[in-house]
């Protein structure tokens, strides 16, 4: 029987995709299937399906919000993930993040460069939207910073980030994370918990 694959769809911009990420590996190696990180920016998929960001479109809805925080927690305790913190930079602009990705994963160090930025985003609260501290925080990490960022200003890069943002909404996701199992779409961390009764 062929390997189960599920499509990630994936911005760095979310706290919820990082969870999600955290958790993959041991789900992976758990069910024997695999995650494809498919690429996208969160600002593009939002505009085009018309979605407004949770810490926004809830501003006015405290319990909402208070519940926002408490499942984060609470998923982050069931999956013994020690390391989270809200980036206080937060929100920030992943356009050259996103675009990195690609370059990455054309050179194939997806997996070494997501971890990274997980890391730096995520754990470390680093200020990843600027540049020089982005370019600075990879080269310490063994990647090469200046090298891929560069590379983030290719057409080609430019183009797939945008032709990847539209291919995902037009699948039907509106944020991250959302996952792909063939045609049926799943919506949220919650999903690695219903996505085994499909495979």
């Amino acid at each position: 029987c062929k390997m189960v694959k599920i499509k990630f769809v994936y911005d760095i911009a979310s706290p919820n995709g990082y969870l999600c990420h955290k958790v993959i590996p041991n789900f992976e190696a758990k069910h024997s299937v695999k995650f494809d990180y498919f690429i996208c920016l969160l600002g593009g998929i939002h505009k085009l399906s018309n979605n407004t960001p949770p810490m926004v479109a809830y501003a006015e809805i405290p319990n909402k919000n208070s519940y926002f925080s408490k499942e984060i927690e609470r998923f982050a305790k069931f999956h013994k993930i020690e390391n989270f913190q809200i980036n206080p930079h937060f929100p920030i602009n992943t356009l050259t993040m996103q675009r990195g990705a690609l370059v990455a994963e054309e050179r194939g160090i997806l997996m070494d460069y997501i971890d990274v930025m997980a890391k730096g985003m995520w754990e470390e609260k680093i200020n990843l939207g600027d540049k020089d501290i982005l370019i600075d925080y990879l080269n310490k990490n063994g990647l090469e910073g200046s090298d891929i960022i560069e590379q983030t200003s290719n057409d080609a890069i430019k183009q797939k980030l945008i032709k990847n943002t539209e291919e995902a909404v037009a699948m039907g996701a509106f944020g991250v994370p959302t996952f792909f199992i063939d045609e049926q779409m799943f919506w949220g961390k919650e999903a690695l918990r219903e996505m085994p009764d499909y495979f």
